[in-house]
């Protein structure tokens, strides 16, 4: 009679919970870091001058305000598997290199989850999966911008398109820039000293499939996607070519969904 051995490798099966546990680790380790906010000690290398903090006190009191500096992007890479030796990359090690911002987040971002990427001339709209929209208001004191100032009522008014391909359409016009009432709107301006800017950001919920090491994940999940209206001044170019911002927030909605394909990314995930 054949004896019934029990097979021992049944005595511990996989559970669900334990896979579970697994993802959670791996998406700790490989993902999380790419989406970290600086730490204290990072930022220290980017603290506004003590004069302009100073100066904007009363106004940073208040809250959606802020401010903060952007370097010059110098193509330096933001990748956990690679690792850029220069001193400035070195310098400014966080997400986005320094150059990258998101007043969604009130931190520094990768280029492609931030609002505003600067080069060192100009600032870009660089966030995917958005309608990003600036424009030049001239020399206004920030704290006089409102929804309905001239140049802001635009972007007061725009409405977020529903369909990807309204908002593929849309984005190329801003692309190329459009003139309203004397103000042009576009997805880039140039950054100059004492000057104030409008932005509008419509950061879409919905889902942007990513991978890392064959892990995938929706990359949307690590972001704040919102509709925001931001005015923001550059009050300051520091002699390196980094300026200062003064932002405040006019307006908060909740963004709208749209479904996009997904998409399939056999690279890691990485980015200024």
């Amino acid at each position: 009679m054949m004896s019934r051995i029990p097979n021992p490798f049944s005595l511990n099966p996989v559970s669900e919970s334990d896979r579970l546990a697994s993802r959670i680790v791996a998406v700790q380790r490989l993902v999380a870091p790419l989406y970290r906010k600086p730490s204290g000690k990072e930022l220290a290398a980017l603290v506004p001058g003590e004069a302009w903090l100073t100066r904007y006190a009363d106004l940073l009191r208040q809250p959606k305000t802020g401010i903060f500096k952007l370097v010059p992007d110098s193509g330096c890479t933001n990748n956990l598997r690679v690792v850029d030796a220069r001193e400035g990359c070195l310098k400014y090690s966080i997400p986005g290199s320094g150059n990258s911002y998101s007043f969604r987040t009130e931190s520094y971002r990768i280029r492609h989850l931030a609002d505003l990427t600067y080069d060192g001339e100009d600032v870009f709209l660089t966030g995917i999966f958005m309608h990003a929209i600036v424009t030049d208001l001239g020399d206004v004191p920030l704290e006089q911008i409102s929804n309905e100032a001239s140049g802001m009522k635009f972007l007061f008014d725009f409405k977020p398109s529903v369909t990807a391909h309204e908002v593929g359409l849309i984005d190329s016009a801003f692309l190329k820039g459009i003139e309203v009432k004397g103000y042009r709107y576009a997805k880039s301006v140039q950054a100059k000293v004492n000057s104030t800017y409008g932005f509008r950001g419509v950061a879409y919920r919905g889902k942007v499939v990513r991978s890392v090491q064959g892990l995938r994940y929706n990359e949307m999940d690590y972001d704040d996607r919102e509709d925001v209206l931001v005015a923001f001044r550059i009050v300051d170019r520091a002699e390196d070519g980094s300026i200062t911002i003064v932002w405040r927030q006019l307006s908060e909605l909740e963004a709208p969904k749209i479904k996009i394909p997904e998409t399939k990314d056999d690279g890691d995930t990485a980015g200024n």
